[in-house]
């Protein structure tokens, strides 16, 4: 029997609006049917909401507190990584809110497996459970459906991400512009540590290539993470010069193999 799910939708102009109502007609299927809720106050189970717009946001705020079970899709011309809530690209893009959609059927990851993939990441296999629960006090999960750009080429090394589920793309443009792929990355690897421990430019871009589940872990945090933890900062700088030791390894082959 299908389930059905009340959708809410505030901030949008009317040709968006027809756009969502569509789109909830296209991913209703024998599992889930879409319902559309004309008013704004009805309870629901699903709401998204034009971030853009300054007025749909207080409002949201607001419901956001007494509806605490309620799903949410934030809509923006910039989508914001560091949000709790599954974000897309304004002008809407069909497949994007369609992807949302389906990204919030999925179960969130329990914490407790959140521990296990952290504790099978390379970067933190020296880590303590002790230091591993305080990453994860530090961190944050978002939500992202498929093909949202994680970050790119030379952006600011904000942050790194721990692939909960999901898989991303990797790659970097050629002098043609076109996109070279360097690898595809799933559960328990991590992308952007590079650029955050160091500070700089991010070496590379990339793309959700499925919805995905992401645990952000901020620079500003980290670092004093380390500060005050020089187990941990030890534990670090060990698998860092082991991966460093395997890559240079791994060249040595490449050079006597040519």
């Amino acid at each position: 029997m299908s389930k059905t799910m009340a959708v809410n939708v505030l901030g949008f102009p009317e040709k968006d609006r027809r756009m969502i109502r569509n789109i909830l007609s296209v991913a209703s299927n024998q599992d889930v049917i879409y319902k559309w809720l004309a008013d704004s106050a009805e309870a629901a189970d699903i709401f998204i909401v034009n971030a853009d717009d300054p007025g749909a946001m207080m409002f949201w705020n607001e419901y956001r507190q007494n509806q605490p079970n309620v799903a949410h899709i934030l809509a923006s011309v910039s989508p914001m990584l560091e949000s709790d809530y599954a974000c897309i690209r304004r002008p809407l893009i069909a497949s994007q809110l369609h992807g949302a959609l389906t990204l919030g059927q999925r179960p969130a990851t329990p914490r407790s497996n959140r521990v296990d993939i952290l504790r099978k990441c390379f970067l933190f296999r020296n880590f303590s459970a002790a230091n591993l629960e305080k990453i994860m006090a530090i961190s944050r999960i978002v939500t992202l459906q498929s093909k949202s750009v994680v970050f790119e080429k030379d952006s600011p090394g904000e942050a790194m991400m721990v692939i909960l589920n999901g898989r991303l793309q990797v790659s970097v443009a050629d002098g043609e512009g076109r996109d070279v792929v360097l690898g595809t990355v799933g559960q328990g690897e991590i992308v952007g540590e590079i650029a955050m421990l160091d500070g700089r430019g991010r070496s590379a871009t990339a793309v959700t290539l499925e919805p995905s589940e992401l645990m952000v872990i901020h620079r500003n945090d980290f670092m004093p993470f380390l500060e005050q933890n020089p187990k941990a900062a030890i534990d670090l700088i060990m698998v860092l010069a082991l991966r460093l030791r395997l890559n240079t390894q791994q060249l040595a082959s490449l050079l006597e193999e040519s």
